[in-house]
């Protein structure tokens, strides 16, 4: 590995043997016991097929006295089978574990899974080698591979490849299909007279590889749940904050439902649909849909158009009806004659399958017709269950509009798989792994051959843990395969009765509450500090459940509240996750300024006023006053004047951003540490201030929020207060409620909107101060005055993970390529898309290629120029052997294109959602040409509703997927030319909704209430028309300086149209990439090696406590600081003045007019318009 990201660094010097058990501290002894067989009926059978391993004992290992030195013994290992997160860990137990035995003992590592060990590719893994991947996820030390040890040749090549290599032993990291092959090579060394015995470890994030007692879960199934339970909880979240989308979540888990259930346990979902269920009660999917649909039906009824649920990937297959259409629909198309057409298979298919063929959606009967894998059979595997199941749903609520239902069913989508594969392991993980791979070493160096490290007692501290092994054979039983008879491990399904079915029974007892109740559970990222933080230690919790230990939901006690069209839902902080109840409970760190948390030890100074360089005169149109000063927050000696008898409130007008209740926090405890102020929170964003739907915040609700992610507390609605009519509806309030001051949080938009409320305010003579607050994911509300937009740092790093993840397990299985496109500004509400969250994700992790809207539009690159770009880049790594890659899209790519923004114009001025036949005929001839070409789902999404400003939703455009779909054309035809040789796999996939709702860093939680305070003292004051800025965001938080800077500072007049029909007004825009600002010469400095080699780093889960959790994201800390820089500059023109005055030598006097005045002429040909986008917005 050629990159580390801190964290790692710090997970990698983590001491392993921390996590040894004691009975393997020493030389551990070997207790041989009787193995009993899985299934008695089968044992004949079994050991008809394993002759001489089949009477194989059961190990367990008690502490031993060191014996005398022994022999050095050489080891090889293999991982086999998808990633799981701990299996560089298993390799470190290992490893240490033959060092322990004999320090000159050698380790050989298999290249590519068991096709390395046929082949005879391997490595010797070094104590150097081995330290660089210790606690670190993925399998990309070695690679993996789901190849088999199946034929003739194959067994006979790999005892050769073994005994050549003269090793001792042999461990399989693998699976349940994994572990019987090593049992089979085993039987096969054996029996051959080969020296090399053969054990395994169980690996499988599905966690359907499970044989208590001896094996109570495999390896990888804790960080991979956990990790998808982080963004179920931030869903959750999303969900809660605008109250309109339910959230389909589909997770992995094809044959079981184990991952479902686990995360359903950890997050608390409002339903989780599990396949083992739906077979066993032989469920239709017209019954799922009923079921579901009389869910979000008696939920809207309560005011709740919206949700979570969560279902397996493999839940199509668990649905008898479904399996019984899919084999026929296989034999009548095989059949000749049989046309794949919906008339063609409706007139051969049965009663029964026509029924279910009729019943589902469209789209996935077209799919299961035209979709099929080379044997012409349906791929059941790529139907989007999710997507399947809402349409359903969709249908079956409309039904029931004429019975009452009055309802809104808005549906997203989200798949999490890859992920959650090779993450950095929890400390459950990291520990469980190290010590399978110690205990493989041991039963190795002991002579034990057919077994499966066994490790037990998990409920215990580690140390305490039991160790030993169990016979693959004795946990085999008979099942017939393509025709026959083989072992295997059966699979561990989610038991639904019997002693293992405490996890789906305790789901069960609360899972009715969950329907209609909303207590989900937000567990949080994944945390390492051990010393400081209890949750980082937790194990998971159907193994909780599984080994006896209780678990209790506390019930909801508080009732919704209905404001306006919102509910509010009252604060109960013993419902929070143990995580956010510790993490609330966190002192933050505050600027000198703010020593003393005291609205009256605080001084707001007027400092130097500010100018307006370009269209004064334009400004002076809508704007009483263009020239104000900025102002200074500064702590005084003592105790000022006391402020009493305010009023402030505050609204979430932007989205969804981490960091929004810690900033309430501040400005809360600001306010009420004065005599009768009072702060007002208003419910439902926009819409709320418009119906003065408000209630009193207290501390009791910001300890209930304080360091929580969302915007759940107060929600939100449209980001827009810009007609008369809205101007005067928020005069009422302000007016009505005797606000002192009202807070806005948002981004460009929301800061121009508060510039003109305030002038509006203003000039009806209206007391309320008017401030604005920074604020947004997409980091595009940032200028000179401004150095972040709160949220940005905790969503870039949110994200940085899961590309982390992905792009090692990318490295691990060696043969996709992962596009993966990132939310960012046009998403969150500007006309104008940026890239900064995608540039800073790049910077965290280092990917092969990142696509960025503001280098694309600088370069003018057309549509198939980028195609070729990554179709280059594609086939260079190809003739490296690298048929694999990680590229990241920016959201708003597509608008950055000039002939597709063109597309975009002219589709936004049409009447929209529409049809390809009503559009067509009012596009242009190049537009319609280009809107023809696209592939049939972008030519869809280009004509779905548009967001509330009324441009196109680039969110809802697949342009991942589009891109994928471009270089899989291109490589296809430079394969028919001789040009491109390689194998291209593109899997697509959405960074979005999963992040912006995380937990906030440390360093937005304290910005956060840094502004909650700055921002509480300026509305507190009377100053109208300010936005709350904090800057040196690069130094340590005792140095920030706090401020407020006039709105008018910072707007800009857009430029004419041609055909401009009025004047556009003067607004705040969002700011691009800076193409040769710090952060993207940083990215350009080491592309080309990134493209070329695996530079990925992997930042893992946000950090709440340790080391890791003081970073900043590269784009703040390289920012340029202007205000400091003013600063700078006034003290060296002081510096002059001072040092010219009468009575000077008469030289410096000349040298200091003429440099100046050379100076003036240089800031005379600056002069010119600021690198921000300003793009005219309708009316």
């Amino acid at each position: 590995r050629k990159a580390y990201s801190a964290l790692q660094k710090e997970r990698i010097s983590a001491d392993c043997k921390d996590y040894l058990p004691k009975v393997l501290e020493g030389c551990a002894a070997a207790v041989k016991k009787e193995a009993l067989p899985a299934s008695p009926k089968d044992a004949e059978a079994i050991k008809g097929l394993f002759p001489t391993t089949c009477d194989t004992p059961l190990i367990e290992f008690i502490a031993g006295a060191p014996g005398p030195s022994q022999a050095p013994v050489k080891v090889g290992v293999v991982l086999s089978g998808g990633q799981a997160p701990g299996g560089h860990n298993v390799i470190a137990g290992i490893f240490d574990g033959i060092k322990q035995w004999n320090e000159a003992s050698t380790m050989i590592g298999f290249l590519d899974g068991p096709h390395g060990v046929f082949t005879g590719h391997f490595v010797e893994i070094t104590a150097e080698i081995m330290d660089g991947f210790r606690n670190t996820g993925g399998f990309d030390m070695l690679g993996s591979g789901r190849h088999k040890i199946e034929s003739k040749e194959q067994f006979q090549d790999s005892m050769k490849v073994c005994t050549d290599i003269g090793l001792d032993g042999l461990v399989v990291i693998g699976g349940d299909d994994s572990n019987t092959n090593g049992a089979v090579l085993a039987e096969y060394f054996k029996a051959n007279g080969c020296k090399t015995k053969v054990v395994g470890a169980p690996k499988t994030i599905d966690g359907d590889l499970k044989c208590p007692p001896h094996i109570p879960v495999s390896f990888g199934f804790d960080t991979a749940c956990k990790t998808y339970a982080t963004l179920v909880g931030n869903v959750a979240v999303d969900a809660l904050s605008t109250q309109k989308y339910y959230h389909l979540v589909r997770l992995m888990g094809r044959s079981a439902s184990n991952i479902a259930l686990e995360v359903a346990l950890i997050t608390r979902p409002n339903a989780c649909l599990l396949g083992e269920e739906v077979a066993r009660d032989k469920k239709s999917l017209r019954e799922l849909t009923v079921d579901m649909a009389d869910m979000i039906e008696e939920r809207s009824r309560d005011g709740k158009d919206y949700g979570v649920i969560l279902l397996p990937e493999g839940l199509i297959e668990f649905i008898p009806e479904f399996n019984a259409l899919m084999s026929e629909l296989n034999d009548k198309l095989a059949e000749p004659g049989v046309q794949a057409t919906e008339e063609g298979i409706l007139a051969v298919l049965s009663k029964e399958n026509t029924e279910v063929f009729r019943y589902l959606p469209g789209f996935i009967r077209a799919q299961l017709l035209l979709d099929r894998d080379p044997h012409g059979n349906v791929q059941v595997a790529k139907i989007e269950t999710e997507k399947l199941l809402a349409a359903t749903i969709k249908a079956e609520l409309e039904t029931r509009r004429s019975r009452g239902y009055k309802g809104n069913f808005s549906p997203q989508f989200h798949a999490f798989g890859y992920e959650g594969r090779a993450g950095m392991p929890t400390i459950f993980d990291a520990a469980y792994c190290y010590a399978l791979g110690a205990t493989a070493a041991a039963l190795l160096v002991n002579g034990c051959t057919g077994l499966i490290a066994s490790v037990k007692n998990l409920t215990a501290p580690c140390k305490e843990w039991q160790c030993g092994g169990v016979p693959v054979t004795s946990l085999c039983v008979i099942e017939r395969r393509k025709g026959k008879d083989k072992p295997v491990i059966r699979k561990a399904l989610v038991e639904l009765d019997g002693p293992l079915s405490q996890p789906f029974d305790f789901y069960k007892m609360i899972r009715r509450e969950l329907r209609t109740k909303d207590v989900y559970r937000i567990p949080g990222p994944i945390q390492f500090d051990m010393l400081h933080c209890e949750s980082s230690k937790d194990i998971p919790m159907t193994l909780q459940l599984e080994l006896g230990r209780k678990l209790t939901v506390p019930a909801a006690k508080a009732t919704p509240k209905r404001m306006g069209d919102f509910l509010f839902l009252p604060p109960e902080k013993r419902l929070r996750s143990d995580l956010q109840q510790w993490r609330s409970a966190r002192q933050r760190r505050l600027p000198a300024a703010f020593q003393e948390f005291h609205c009256n030890s605080v001084a707001v100074n007027a400092g130097t006023e500010t100018m307006v360089t370009d269209h004064k005169e334009v400004l002076d149109r809508f704007f009483s006053h263009t020239q104000l000063p900025l102002l200074d927050l500064m702590a005084t000696e003592g105790r000022g004047p006391a402020l009493a008898n305010k009023t402030v409130g505050i609204v979430f007008c932007g989205r969804q951003a981490p960091g929004c209740h810690d900033l309430v926090c501040g400005l809360v405890e600001m306010l009420l540490t004065a005599g009768n102020c009072k702060a007002l929170g208003f419910v439902g964003g926009t819409q709320g201030l418009f119906s003065k739907q408000a209630i009193e915040l207290n501390l009791e609700t910001c300890s209930a929020f304080a360091g929580s992610g969302g915007l759940e507390m107060l929600g939100r609605t449209v980001d827009r207060i810009k007609s008369q009519e809205e101007l005067e509806m928020a005069q009422k309030t302000c007016t009505e409620l005797s606000l002192d001051g009202l807070v806005l949080v948002g981004g460009a938009r929301t800061n121009t909107d508060a510039a003109y409320l305030g002038e509006f305010l203003s000039s009806r003579k209206v007391k309320t101060a008017i401030v604005g607050v920074p604020c947004g994911i997409e980091g595009s509300m940032t200028n000179e005055f401004v150095e972040g937009s709160l949220g940005f740092d905790s969503c870039a790093k949110a994200m940085s993970q899961l590309v982390g993840n992905t792009a090692i397990d990318g490295s691990s299985a060696r043969k996709y390529y992962y596009f993966l496109r990132v939310m960012d500004g046009s998403t969150t509400g500007g006309k104008q898309p940026t890239s900064h969250l995608a540039l800073e994700v790049a910077l965290e992790t280092k990917p092969n290629l990142l696509l960025l809207s503001e280098e694309v539009d600088a370069k003018r690159s057309t549509l198939r120029e980028l195609t070729n770009e990554i179709a280059d880049v594609v086939a260079q790594r190809s003739d490296a052997g690298k048929n694999f890659g990680t590229i990241l899209v920016a959201e708003g790519l597509l608008a950055a294109i000039p002939e597709f923004r063109t597309l975009i114009v002219e589709l936004e001025a049409l009447p929209m959602p529409s049809t390809v036949e009503k559009v067509l005929p009012e596009l242009t001839t190049w537009s319609a040409a280009l809107f023809r070409s696209l592939p049939e789902f972008i030519q869809q999404q280009l004509l779905l509703e548009r967001q509330s400003n009324a441009a196109l939703q680039l969110s809802q455009l697949e342009t991942e997927r589009l891109i994928a779909w471009l270089v899989e054309d291109e490589l296809k035809q430079r394969k028919k030319k001789g040009t491109f040789k390689g194998s291209f796999s593109p899997v697509c996939q959405f960074l979005g909704y999963q992040a912006r709702c995380s937990m906030p860093s440390d360093f937005d939680s304290d910005y956060a209430y840094t502004l909650g305070g700055t921002a509480a003292l300026l509305a507190a004051h009377g100053h109208n028309g300010y936005m709350a800025v904090v800057s040196d965001l690069s130094q340590p938080v005792e140095s920030w300086r706090l401020g407020g800077v006039p709105f008018p500072a910072m707007l800009e007049v857009p430029p004419s149209s041609p055909n401009e029909t009025f004047r556009p007004r003067p607004a705040i825009f969002p700011r691009k990439v800076d193409l040769e600002g710090a952060a993207f010469r940083t990215w350009r400095e080491v592309r080309t090696s990134c493209a070329r080699e695996e530079l990925y780093e992997n930042p893992g889960p946000i950090q709440l406590s340790g080391p890791s959790a003081e970073r900043v994201s590269t784009t703040i800390a390289t920012r340029f600081s202007y205000l400091q820089e003013l600063g700078r500059l006034q003290k060296q023109l002081q510096a002059v003045s001072s040092r010219c005055r009468p009575g000077c030598d008469p030289r410096q006097v000349r040298v200091a007019t003429q440099s100046l005045s050379t100076l003036n002429a240089i800031l005379d040909e600056l002069a010119g318009p600021l690198a921000a986008a300003p793009t005219l917005e309708p009316k």
